[in-house]
Parts: structure tokens; C-alpha cells; sequence
């Protein structure tokens, strides 16, 4: 009797056991919504998921001011935000300047904002800026920003 005991005893917490680990799996995927542990990593993510012809997963490497960007601009072409990104950065060629090959030379963060400057084969630099939203994410929407202040 002792032995049956024991062995309920040990189904039982093995039971729990894997209704826990089943758990804490199921809750390390919530959550993600992407993003990248450095503000180099962002944009280099960003840009390789482009290249591989993933707009879904490039989408959450974009900042959510990002994003509300392109919700803004796609309400005239009558899409979602989403919808428009997919079919704007289906072809890598529309990363413009990223899509040719580039090393990070600096990185400067300032809280939870940064700037990466990035030089291409050709020698050209550029300036591309990434912010902290729980995870580090591309920001397009500055990005532009401060390449329109460069043009005025």
C-alpha cells in the first residue's frame, strides 16, 4: 500500500511538473512583438528580414511610430499600414541605401534613443536611428525625419 502511495504521490507531481513546464513554454512566446537587444541589431534585422523577403517579421523590428506612419500614409491608398509595408518592402531594392552591403561604425545611445551610423563599401555614411520600446526597433519615422532636415 505504502508502495502504491508513493507511486500516485510521484504521478501526481510529475503531473504538475508538466502542466508547469507546458506553461512557462506557452508564455515565453507571448509577448514577442519582436525587436532586436541592440540599436545596430535593430537595423541590421530589420534590413536582413527585408532581404529575405519577410515583411512580416521586418514589421516588428519598426518602431510603433513607425508604424503609425505607414497607417497614416496607406489610409489614401485605401490599405492598412501592415498592407502597405508588405507590398512596399516586398522587393529589397526599396530599402534604398540598405540594401547594399554596410558595417556599424558607431552606435551613441542617449536613454532609451540612438543613433547608428552605418558606412557602405562605397565609403558613404549614413545615419539611421533606432529606439528602445522594450526591445531595441528601427526607427523609420526619424529616420526620414532627419534625411528631410539634410535636404531643406
Amino acid at each position: 500500500k505504502a508502495k502504491c502511495l508513493n507511486l500516485k504521490l510521484i504521478f501526481k507531481t510529475m503531473k504538475h511538473l508538466i502542466v508547469l513546464f507546458g506553461l512557462l513554454l506557452l508564455l515565453s512566446g507571448c509577448g514577442n512583438s519582436g525587436g532586436s537587444d541592440s540599436p545596430a541589431n535593430s537595423i541590421k534585422d530589420f534590413v536582413k528580414s527585408v532581404k529575405e523577403g519577410s515583411t512580416e517579421k521586418a514589421w516588428t523590428f519598426l518602431s510603433a511610430e513607425s508604424q503609425k506612419q505607414f497607417e497614416t500614409t496607406a489610409k489614401t491608398r485605401n490599405l492598412s499600414g501592415k498592407e502597405a509595408f508588405d507590398k512596399d518592402f516586398k522587393n529589397p531594392k526599396s530599402l534604398g541605401n540598405l540594401n547594399e552591403d554596410f558595417e556599424v561604425i558607431d552606435e551613441k545611445k542617449d536613454g532609451d534613443n540612438a543613433m547608428v551610423t552605418l558606412k557602405f563599401k562605397s565609403g558613404k555614411t549614413l545615419e539611421v536611428y533606432s529606439i528602445k520600446e522594450g526591445a531595441w526597433k528601427y526607427d523609420l519615422a526619424r529616420t526620414n525625419k532627419e534625411m528631410m532636415k539634410l535636404v531643406e
